[in-house]
């Protein structure tokens, strides 16, 4: 796991290469109208990261399906991405059969598996990222074919490249403090349910977060994301909990009033005995910021895996839920 941590920052550039060579075919008739990403876990993260970081760029929504069906508004106006890297999620590929039963067309990113079947068998764009790995630790494969895909159909511009090679750079010259930091934080947060709040613009690398911690270092986590938490969620700080620790995740390009609300919740928890810590956003702009949050949270679920005994590859529960469900399908 620590090699593949490490390598993160070059999955992106290879990812970049690979995106280049995809050759999409696909077009549309009629002007999209909306984007569809459907993925679960590792391979659905992708979409919540693009959602937010063309927020100020893309003309259309971006909806994220991490379910079994599609949303009745999808049709032949959809942009519809199938993304699992084993190409074998149960709930993607039933989007995938939606989608045929549908008559809409699709463009999938996987490693193999039953979505490649599906994509070739149907005609629709396929963009194959390398195989062999946890789909978790493959973020950066995934998450740059979703740009392409909206450049190839004209929904974006190319300076998403620039960016996203700008980030890989950034990362491997900030990889060093970036794991020095996680690994003295994670000391602080060890043996403890974790709670992690954020900006809403910053929800999907508190989601990653998230996810992390529960796969590599076994252990709970929730989020929440301000301005929201601070019409219901804040009133429940005022009773303590020293069992939990709160990461509050901080940026400098915060909305001038949720700077304000993130002041006054820190106040709150500061007088409180659970102990809590900011992880502070490094980066030019927000694509640089995304990944070195992301990155930063890759190595702080792997040191606190380490510290409490864990072995961050171990997710032999999700492989018994996989076989259960596969017996009952058969």
């Amino acid at each position: 796991m620590f090699n593949l941590i490490k390598d993160f920052p070059t999955q992106l550039l290879q990812a970049v290469e690979i995106g280049e060579k995809a050759g999409l075919r696909s077009k549309f008739d009629n002007p999209i109208t909306n984007v569809v990403v459907c993925g679960l876990g590792g391979s659905g993260i992708g979409g919540d990261v693009l959602s937010e970081l063309l927020r100020g760029e893309l003309g259309v929504p971006i909806i994220v399906v991490k379910g079994y069906s599609l949303p009745a508004f999808v049709n032949k106006s959809t942009l519809l991405i199938l993304c699992s890297y084993s190409g074998n999620t149960e709930e993607t590929l039933s989007c995938a059969r939606d989608a045929v039963k549908k008559g809409i067309q699709a463009t999938c990113v996987s490693s193999g598996g039953k979505l490649a079947e599906i994509a070739i068998k149907h005609n629709y764009d396929l963009i194959t990222i390398p195989s062999g790995f946890p789909p978790r630790t493959c973020l950066g494969y995934a998450v740059a074919q979703l740009f392409f895909i909206l450049k190839h159909h004209g929904l974006i511009g190319k300076d998403f490249k620039d960016n996203l090679i700008r980030s890989a750079s950034f990362m491997q010259l900030e990889q060093q403090k970036i794991r020095e930091d996680a690994e003295f934080l994670a000391a602080q947060i060890m043996h403890k349910p974790i709670i992690v709040y954020a900006e809403d613009k910053y929800q999907s690398v508190a989601l990653r977060l998230k996810q992390q911690i529960n796969e590599n270092a076994k252990g709970h986590c929730w989020l929440n994301v301000l301005p929201e938490l601070n019409h219901n969620e804040l009133v429940g700080w005022s009773k303590a909990n020293p069992n939990l620790a709160m990461l509050v995740i901080r940026t400098d390009d915060e909305h001038p009033r949720n700077a304000l609300r993130i002041a006054f919740t820190e106040n709150v928890l500061s007088k409180l005995p659970q102990p809590f810590f900011e992880i502070r956003a490094k980066g030019h702009d927000t694509y640089e910021k995304h990944f070195y949050l992301i990155h930063f949270s890759d190595w702080l679920s792997y040191h606190l895996a380490l510290m409490q005994g864990y072995d961050p590859f171990d997710i032999e529960v999700l492989n018994k839920l996989k076989s259960h469900l596969t017996a009952i399908t058969e």
